[in-house]
C-alpha cells in the first residue's frame, strides 16, 4: 500500500474536498444532488480522512455525539466511505478506528451506526453487533448496529 496520512480536515480547502469526496463515494452512485453529503450536525462532528502522498482523499468518515437521556454517553458514525480502487486494504479500519479514539477520548460509552446492508460483515469484524433493522435510504436496506467502548 502507497503512504497514506489520517487527518482531520480544518482549513476550508480540506473540508470542501472532504465534502465531495464523501458526495463522490457515498452519494454520486446512488444518484443524489451535492449537499445530499450532509446534514445538521456537520459543525459538532469530528471528521477524519485519509489522504494519499499527492493529497487525493481516500477514506472518509465522522461521527457526533447523541444527545440522550440515560447516564451512557452515546454517539453516531456516519458517512464512512473508502473510494472504489482502495476497498479492502484496511482504510475503512483505520478511519473507524481514529473515529473510536474519539469516542473513548469524550467518555462515549456506546457508538451506534446504520450500515448499509453490503458492510455489516466488515462492522462486525471491527466488533459492532446488529441490533435492529434501520431506514432504508435510496432503496438501500440498512441495519442499527452498535459497540461498546471501554472507557
Amino acid at each position: 500500500m502507497n503512504s497514506f496520512i489520517i487527518k482531520e480536515p480544518k482549513t476550508r480547502r480540506e473540508l470542501d474536498l472532504y465534502y465531495f469526496s464523501r458526495w463522490q463515494i457515498l452519494r454520486k452512485p446512488l444518484g443524489k444532488k451535492k449537499g445530499s453529503e450532509k446534514d445538521e450536525y456537520e459543525k459538532e462532528s469530528f471528521h477524519l480522512m485519509i489522504i494519499d502522498g499527492t493529497n487525493d482523499i481516500l477514506a472518509v468518515g465522522r461521527i457526533h455525539v447523541i444527545n440522550c437521556s440515560s447516564n451512557i454517553i452515546k454517539a453516531q458514525v456516519r458517512y464512512m466511505g473508502v473510494t472504489h480502487q482502495k476497498k479492502r486494504q484496511g482504510l475503512g479500519t483505520k478511519i473507524l478506528k481514529g473515529l473510536e479514539e474519539y469516542a473513548k477520548n469524550n467518555n462515549v460509552g456506546i457508538v451506534l451506526l446504520n450500515a448499509r446492508e453490503n458492510a455489516i460483515h466488515f462492522y462486525e469484524k471491527n466488533g459492532y453487533q446488529v441490533i435492529d433493522k434501520a431506514a432504508t435510504y435510496a432503496t438501500i436496506k440498512h441495519w442499527r448496529m452498535e459497540k461498546r467502548i471501554e472507557i
